[in-house]
């Protein structure tokens, strides 16, 4: 007797994948009531009202990004000449775009990354935007795939087995979570007339998960330019306020989901991205901040598995072995690393000396991956830009200045790491889920800057591996009964030749052998007439 203990996988099969780069522009107004753009000085946005729809092989996409801008206008009497502009929704930057995807029958998924954002002066009120999104996009496709993970018998038949590790999706979701937060402004900071921007990064971000419910939890810092207001109750200079980890002044917050689906024994792979910020103040000494929090959460179950790809036996046991071609992914290897990128930068001569930094902000990173023999190759970029107070030399009074890497003839911050990852092979499936963790920027001297930035990494490697598994197999003994000279056997509809052998209590392989058929799985059709042998076949050892 044979007994074949049973096992499935749900595989959801990568069947393509691509990243797809797009560009797009026009024009932001300046506000009524806002000076005249002279000198842009910085800006960032962030991508927000995403939506997409697919229409047979078309991805069509809309959105729009939430556009901060700093800028020099034109002098007006007893306010500072630097100014911040928003321009949220509608009024924001825009984009649509159609993206032909390939002929396949398929799960569809997406989702974008906002690369590089440039605005530029058009006219005095008017700005052009020109912006550039990477769309990455994955067509997978489930299955079922039924194995045999272990056989027992009582004749000493051995199952020739491998051991692979691989995953099933349970289920991809995104979150959003709305956070709010007061913020005094700390001694010795001046007080604050007006608000020229605020920028948010996630920092220290993870995701656990627990019976029946998904949390992810982080900390956000927070960096804000505005102008002061002094004694006399007019506009001052230009002041900066951090809270950041360093200081501990960060906002924690955790988004959490329930679903029954969930348990302690899957593993969660995330990716936290900012969807819009509005800082107000309705007091000079505080503030108040609004930030949305987008969060894309991959839920997965790391699954053991083993498959039986062949039987031996010592002796000459008549076995029937019922074979199939199964489809498995394969995780190769998975890792986290925390990637550091330290850059010395000096500003182009044409800049005036830093005195001061008040801001820093980074566009990107733009990665790509690369698998090699026994590791990953990520390689990257980022632009870079700063908001600084020059030096006030010979008495010349002090400006707001601002410096860009990564645009017009500057070069940006490039970066590259290899992750040593054993059993990885050239050409192998990779991906990357990526947290930018902090942005620091330290001055040096008058003339140059330190950039550190920390990212957060999780790399995943995987290959589709076809098997010859062993779907199915059966003793066959022989029976002592007297059987007719010659047995034939119509092909019934639904027929297969593991159905007939069964049967006949035979083997497939005796029937192969007694007809004469070169491809079974093409000649087993309704109506062929088969001869039923009256001897089987024993073979020691079956082969893939």
């Amino acid at each position: 007797m044979v007994k074949c203990l049973y096992d499935q996988l749900t595989m959801g099969k990568v069947l393509f994948g691509t990243s797809h780069f797009f560009k797009a522009e026009g024009e932001l107004p300046v506000p009524q009531g806002f000076p005249e753009v002279e000198q842009i000085l910085s800006y960032h946005g962030y991508l927000s009202e995403v939506k997409g729809d697919i229409q047979g092989s078309r991805l069509f996409l809309t959105g729009k990004i939430e556009t901060h801008l700093v800028y020099r206008g034109k002098e007006v009497q007893d306010r500072v000449s630097e100014h911040g502009v928003v321009w949220r929704g509608e009024e924001g930057a825009v984009f649509n775009e159609e993206i032909n995807l390939p002929e396949l029958k398929a799960d569809w998924d997406w989702e974008l990354c906002l690369v590089n954002l440039i605005l530029q002066p058009e006219a005095a009120e008017v700005v052009k935007y020109h912006l550039e999104i990477e769309v990455k996009i994955w067509a997978r496709k489930s299955s079922m795939v039924r194995f045999i993970k272990e056989i027992e018998s009582e004749k000493k038949i051995q199952p020739v087995t491998e051991q692979l590790i691989s995953e099933e999706l349970v289920l991809t979701t995104y979150l959003n979570r709305e956070v709010n937060n007061h913020f005094p402004l700390t001694y010795p900071k001046p007080p604050l007339a007006r608000i020229l921007d605020c920028q948010v990064i996630p920092v220290d971000s993870s995701a656990t998960l627990s019976k029946g419910r998904v949390s992810i939890e982080g900390k956000l810092e927070v960096y804000l330019v505005y102008v002061t207001l002094t004694d006399e109750g007019k506009e001052g200079g230009i002041e900066a306020q951090r809270w950041t980890e360093d200081n501990g002044g960060a906002i924690p917050f955790q988004i959490i989901q329930d679903n029954p689906q969930l348990s302690n024994e899957f593993s969660a792979n995330h990716e936290i991205r900012i969807e819009g910020v509005q800082m107000q103040s309705s007091t000079p000494e505080s503030c108040r901040l609004q930030v949305i929090i987008n969060v894309r959460v991959d839920v997965v179950r790391p699954k053991p598995v083993k498959v039986v790809l062949d039987l031996t036996s010592e002796q000459e046991e008549i076995l029937d072995i019922q074979r199939g071609a199964g489809e498995i992914e394969e995780i190769i290897g998975e890792t986290e690393k925390t990637i550091m990128v330290e850059k010395t930068l000096l500003l182009p001569s044409e800049l005036k000396n830093i005195g001061r930094l008040l801001q820093a902000k980074m566009s990107g990173p733009k990665l790509q991956l690369q698998t090699e023999l026994e590791q990953v190759l990520i390689t990257g970029e980022a632009q870079l830009g700063i908001v600084y107070q020059s030096q006030g030399i010979d008495g010349e009074e002090s400006t707001v200045e601002a410096s860009f890497w990564g645009r017009g003839e500057t070069e940006a911050v490039s970066f590259a790491e290899f992750l040593e990852m054993p059993g990885v092979e050239d050409g192998m499936q990779a991906r990357i889920y990526l947290n930018a963790n902090r942005l620091r920027v330290e001055q040096l001297d008058e003339r140059s800057i330190k950039f550190t930035l920390e990212l957060k990494t999780r790399v995943k490697v995987w290959q589709s591996r076809t098997l010859a598994l062993v779907k199915d197999v059966v003793l066959v003994i022989p029976q002592d009964i007297p059987k007719p000279s010659m047995l034939f056997y119509l092909v019934q509809p639904g027929d297969t030749l593991w159905k007939i052998a069964r049967r006949y209590n035979t083997t497939m392989d005796s029937i192969i052998s007694e007809n004469r058929l070169i491809d079974p799985e093409k000649e087993i059709i309704t109506g062929k007439k088969l001869l039923i042998p009256k001897k089987l076949i024993a073979k020691r050892s079956v082969t893939s």
